[in-house]
């Protein structure tokens, strides 16, 4: 992630700032999301980086729970503990579980 993304991303005045790995390629990423919500970076390996943030980190994992694509939260250490809790929490929901 470059320090212009993470300079530029912070600028919108967002509470919680993210940073987000997701599984597809930044083409799929871009088709599911609105361009103003955040920046998308390829990697090496053919996955994308998603830079973005909102009011909260309840909005935020609730947004990228949406994308409907599997991720992986680098930070913020809020985000991934409440990720954390909301996959126990989803995963309880589930019978036989």
């Amino acid at each position: 992630m470059t320090e212009f993304t993470v300079r530029e991303v912070a600028r919108t005045g967002w509470t919680v700032h993210a940073c987000v790995t997701v599984d597809a390629p930044p083409d799929e990423v871009l088709a599911r999301i609105n361009p103003t919500v955040g920046t998308v970076e390829a990697t090496d390996d053919g996955r994308s980086v998603l830079v973005t943030g909102g009011d909260s980190v309840e909005v935020v994992a609730v947004w990228i729970g949406m994308l409907g694509l599997d991720f992986h939260v680098e930070e913020p250490p809020a985000l991934v503990a409440h990720v954390r809790v909301l996959a126990e929490r989803y995963a309880r929901a589930v019978p036989g579980t």
